[in-house]
């Protein structure tokens, strides 16, 4: 006899599998009648200013976001590591849903629905997805009917440095991506390319932010505001962020004095791990790397040759 979790794992895929079609068909069938009736409201302005925010976990993202937000005046909202090609709005209230959760629900059903409030500065941000997935041409035809029409919309990139990135990430377990079949190093890769401009992926006013830049620089804050039409305080960099749970090796222990944290020195926790030693067997990699950031003081000697 096979024992019961099986039997009832066979008999939930196909019911979950048809769950999942059947929410998908009348998600589209939702986004055809609001696409009709609510022509109106689609074509006006929700949001003064948007930011879609890309990078690889670990990179910054939260701090970076944490930035922006206390640079940013008025209303402004962060839809936090959202799905691609999908409304984030109605993602999170379905979630909610799902968890009994009534915290803020009925906002966010108005919002899934299309009965927008209007913001001074939308953020949402995506992690650990290829660009093609996130720039796909299908998915920007909906853009209006998910995220409201705005009078501005621009693209951050954002890269850390591969040393201290893959050191957090193998801190935290968090080396698999939402990429089908590639690699957080991949992942690197194609970022580093359309960081660079040997891609155009991200077409609405694009913002490269290079990490370990802006934790160190504070003329290349203001740069970066200047860019993304913030006005310049410098607020919130000193905060360490809640989301994604903080540093990957202090947690919130340093909020209020972020700049204490080594997050330029993270390498060499890992530094004579054969396995995190291997990751930099790549040619590529290390090129762009260079290209980027330059040399990364003290570690040419985890270059294997």
């Amino acid at each position: 006899m096979y024992p019961e979790s099986l039997i009832t794992q066979f008999f939930n895929e196909p019911i979950g599998s048809l769950q999942k079609a059947k929410r998908k068909l009348e998600h589209r069938i939702e986004d055809v009648i609001r696409s009709v009736s609510q022509s109106h409201i689609i074509s006006t302005v929700i949001n003064q200013k948007e930011i879609r925010i890309i990078g690889l976990r670990r990179s910054g993202n939260h701090a970076i976001i944490r930035w922006i937000e206390k640079q940013q005046t008025g209303e402004v909202l962060h839809l936090n590591n959202i799905r691609v090609n999908e409304n984030p709005y109605r993602d999170n209230y379905e979630n909610l849903l799902r968890k009994n959760n009534s915290k803020n629900i009925e906002r966010w059903q108005q919002e899934a629905r299309g009965f927008f409030t209007k913001k001074d500065c939308l953020l949402y941000s995506y992690e650990d997805y290829s660009l093609n997935q996130i720039a796909n041409r299908r998915f920007e035809k909906t853009h209006d009917l998910y995220f409201g029409k705005s009078a501005e919309r621009y693209d951050v990139i954002i890269m850390r440095d591969p040393f201290n990135l893959l050191a957090s990430r193998i801190q935290q377990n968090y080396r698999a991506v939402k990429a089908p079949q590639k690699t957080d190093i991949d992942l690197w890769i194609e970022y580093a390319k359309e960081y660079l401009g040997e891609t155009e992926y991200l077409k609405h006013n694009k913002v490269t932010i290079n990490y370990n830049r802006w934790f160190n620089q504070v003329d290349y804050r203001q740069e970066i505001a200047s860019r993304l039409n913030l006005e310049f305080s410098d607020d919130g960099f000193h905060e360490v962020s809640q989301r994604g749970g903080g540093s990957s090796f202090d947690g919130r222990e340093f909020h209020g004095k972020a700049t204490a944290m080594d997050v330029l020195g993270r390498w060499k926790v890992f530094a004579e791990d054969t396995a995190y030693r291997k990751l930099f067997d790549n040619k590529e990699l290390l090129e762009y790397s260079e290209t980027i950031f330059g040399s990364i003081p003290g570690t040419k000697f985890l270059e294997i040759s």
